[in-house]
């Protein structure tokens, strides 16, 4: 059982590192008024940490059982949807700065 818990908090460190780092790109390009990434960085991160959380999934369902697929399932389709718009809201309100920054 602990060994599940640190499988799923390493999994978890991993996300949130891979999505926050897409985040800082997306954010020093917005800055840099670069235009080339356009959002590809964070929608990348968000679809390889989603496919790698249904992985996970699998493997803490064979671990623990139906009912630890189920929580792991629920929890990771909360946690994406939940990072997806508070980071691209972040950095819509970067973008927005930026702009406005650059008309006055």
């Amino acid at each position: 059982m602990f060994e599940l818990f640190q499988f799923l908090a390493l999994s978890f460190g991993f996300s949130l590192a891979l999505l926050l780092g897409a985040t800082e790109l997306e954010r020093r390009a917005i800055v840099a008024r670069r235009l080339g990434p356009n959002g590809r960085a964070i929608l990348l991160a968000l679809f390889v940490s989603a496919v790698a959380s249904l992985v996970v999934t699998v493997a803490a369902g064979i671990s623990g059982g139906w009912i630890y697929f189920f929580h792991v399932l629920g929890a990771s389709i909360i946690y994406h949807g939940v990072m997806g718009v508070s980071l691209v809201h972040g950095l819509q309100e970067v973008s927005a700065r930026v702009a406005g920054h650059g008309t006055h």
